[in-house]
């Protein structure tokens, strides 16, 4: 037993070493084929950064000021960060000419905890499409100023605890589409969450309060009633019941 012991903590060690030493290596390439996937973008936002929310996926468009690389990350539900899983990656010029991967100076690679993108020019826009789940958006703020998310069709965030909206300095508006979109004078904060719901889980969301209240007073009801029972028992019984307070002393 010892020995397989032993030798089950050579294999990890083993494990833990080529996976430190792969990393060493060198960067590796995220998904071509999926960056030069095809996709419909609104440039024409003046926000530093423009989330589309389609359902399952969202659209991202943000200002590149002077800068020739743009790091994105993604971050779990437990703070781990890595790397984050894009598509259709596109870059727009100043002059409006847009550029896919096929150009060699965009391309994105995956350096440990980073998606890095190499950007063929200093300003301009970045695009790229990612994964969204549920009816809840969570992005890291890649960078600072205004913002603005539009949520799909038919959703809401109205209502608190079915929606939530961070950070709280916002407002919302409607779209030509009937869409609400949600925008931010000046985020500094680490991630943009948006949590919203369908106009009929609200009327769900309500009746399911409805029959709690109900049950509730019906079992407030109930106890009260037991209560007034026992009480009227103990005033049957009358003063004869012995309790034992007015006995002397044992003779």
């Amino acid at each position: 037993m010892s020995r397989k012991r032993a030798l089950a903590g050579v294999l990890l060690v083993a494990f833990l070493v080529l996976a430190g030493c792969s990393s060493v290596l060198g960067p590796d390439s995220v998904d071509e084929q999926a960056l030069a996937e095809n996709e419909s973008y609104d440039w024409s936002s003046n926000a530093n950064a423009s989330i589309n929310v389609t359902g399952g996926e969202y659209e991202a468009v943000y200002k590149v000021d002077n800068r020739t690389q743009f790091p994105i990350h993604s971050r779990d539900g437990l703070g781990r960060e890595g790397p984050l899983a894009i598509s259709a990656l596109r870059f727009q010029y100043p002059n409006g000419t847009v550029v896919g991967p096929s150009s060699p100076a965009l391309n994105a690679t995956n350096q440990e905890k980073r998606t890095m993108i190499s950007l063929p020019a200093r300003n301009g826009k970045l695009a790229f499409s990612a994964s969204a789940q549920g009816k809840r958006l969570s992005t890291q703020t890649f960078v600072s100023g205004t913002y603005e998310v539009t949520i799909p069709q038919g959703m809401r965030v109205t209502y608190e605890p079915l929606a939530r909206v961070s950070p709280g300095d916002h407002r919302t508006t409607r779209t030509d589409t009937g869409r609400v979109q949600i925008s931010w004078p000046d985020v500094q904060s680490n991630a943009v969450i948006v949590r919203y719901y369908l106009a009929r889980d609200l009327y769900i969301f309500a009746a399911g309060a409805a029959v709690l209240v109900v049950v509730a007073l019906a079992g407030a009801l109930y106890y009260l009633r037991q209560i007034r029972e026992l009480e009227r028992r103990r005033e049957q019984a009358g003063p004869d019941v012995d309790t034992g307070e007015n006995d002397g002393p044992g003779l």
